[in-house]
């Protein structure tokens, strides 16, 4: 009885856990499940997701780390500018506070989503494993079924070519008989004839 894709879904996911599972998008054994131009939309869609969170994922730790250089720029200001009390100088040191303030703000935020991206990451991919199994183990089924119907199909072949085979030699052997029976019974000449289609 065949498994429905609720109890496939289950038991994949329940052997996966504990388990680190690559990020399938990236790994080159995985692009070639899928023969050229046969990959199911279910896991292109999927593809997809993954590749927007890793590059949603890049994006935010480069961000990070221009907010952080950012940051210590502008501390190093607002420390060089301490002893400075001119009504200018205040300008500038609130205006670097505000953006200081801001900037921890955004670094707080964008940490916090970046925390959220391997979770949804490592979802999105389990998903992909799991449709692309489905689409794997179907593909195994229906490829050992086309075999077994090949293998028949070569085998009735085989036979047809052997017994063909067989009659061809045995065809030639009696025509080889009939022919020099017939050049020895009649001689050469008569012989030259036939050859020549003559006779």
């Amino acid at each position: 009885m065949k498994k429905t894709d609720k109890d496939f879904e289950k038991a994949i996911r329940n052997t996966l856990k504990g388990k680190k599972v690559p990020i399938l998008v990236l790994d080159n054994r995985w692009h070639t499940l899928f023969p050229e131009g046969q990959k199911p939309s279910e896991v292109v869609e999927l593809e997809k997701c993954v590749n927007i969170l890793l590059k949603q994922q890049g994006h935010l730790v480069n961000e990070l780390k221009e907010l952080k250089k950012t940051k210590k720029k502008l501390m190093d200001g607002i420390v060089a500018g301490m002893n400075d009390t001119s009504v200018q100088s205040q300008k500038k040191k609130d205006n670097q506070q505000r953006l200081l303030l801001e900037i921890k703000e955004r670094i707080s935020e964008e940490s916090d989503e970046l925390m959220t991206i391997p979770s949804q990451i490592k979802r999105v991919n389990e998903d992909l494993l799991i449709v692309g199994a489905k689409y794997c183990f179907e593909r195994l089924e229906n490829g050992d079924r086309e075999l077994q119907e090949l293998t028949t199909e070569i085998t009735a072949l085989k036979e047809v070519l052997n017994e063909k085979s067989e009659y061809k030699a045995e065809l030639e052997d009696s025509i080889d008989s009939a022919y020099s029976l017939m050049h020895g019974l009649l001689g050469h000449d008569i012989m030259n004839l036939f050859d020549k289609g003559k006779v």
